[in-house]
């Protein structure tokens, strides 16, 4: 097995090596939210390339339940939807003879469906958001451990000198929620 003197680079090295991206006139995040590198979401843009080797996916650190860009999206179809349900409300209030059953429920044949997109995406925003307080104590261990990891390219395994346990790369996730955290290897 290598030794942290072999020519072992460290993982978050390794992963910085196998990923690449453009990056064009786009808005970086102001905080560190992926512990990695920038995803094209977290770049706040879709359309900047980034590729990775499958050694940098295995090494990277795992992203999060709950991305912060997509917070108000639910919202904003809300929004959106009260809107246009305003709007046609007014135009067929202004008609001659309105009816209040028509006036209210009519509308809702243009604005159903971005009422119910906007509910979808803020329920599911709001159960991965509470996945990921829940999970934050773990996700900041689970870092610590991560970033002082290494990777060692002759043996092709990945290992933490202070524990002297050399695994897979593809078993890195593993290593850093369930054996170094006080569980048994999966």
């Amino acid at each position: 097995m290598c030794s942290e003197t072999g020519q072992v680079v460290a993982v978050p090295g390794a992963v910085a090596a196998g990923t690449t991206y453009r990056i064009g006139r786009v808005r970086l995040p102001g905080t560190r939210e992926i512990a990695d590198l920038p995803t094209a979401a977290s770049l706040g843009a879709s359309k900047h390339v980034m590729s990775r080797t499958q050694l940098a996916v295995w090494l990277s650190f795992p992203a999060r339940h709950y991305t912060p860009w997509a917070r108000n999206q639910g919202y904003v179809l809300l929004l959106v939807a009260a809107l246009v349900h305003l709007v046609v409300s007014l135009v067929i209030a202004m008609g001659q003879d309105p009816r209040w059953g028509e006036v209210l429920l009519a509308p809702f044949c243009l604005t159903g469906l971005f009422w119910g997109l906007g509910l979808l995406n803020v329920l599911g925003s709001y159960g991965a958001r509470k996945r990921d307080t829940q999970e934050a104590p773990a996700r900041e261990k689970a870092l610590a451990v991560w970033e002082r990891l290494y990777y060692c390219p002759r043996d092709n395994v990945a290992f933490e000198p202070e524990v002297g346990v050399a695994f897979h790369p593809s078993e890195t996730r593993e290593y850093i929620f369930g054996f170094r955290n006080g569980g048994a290897p999966r």
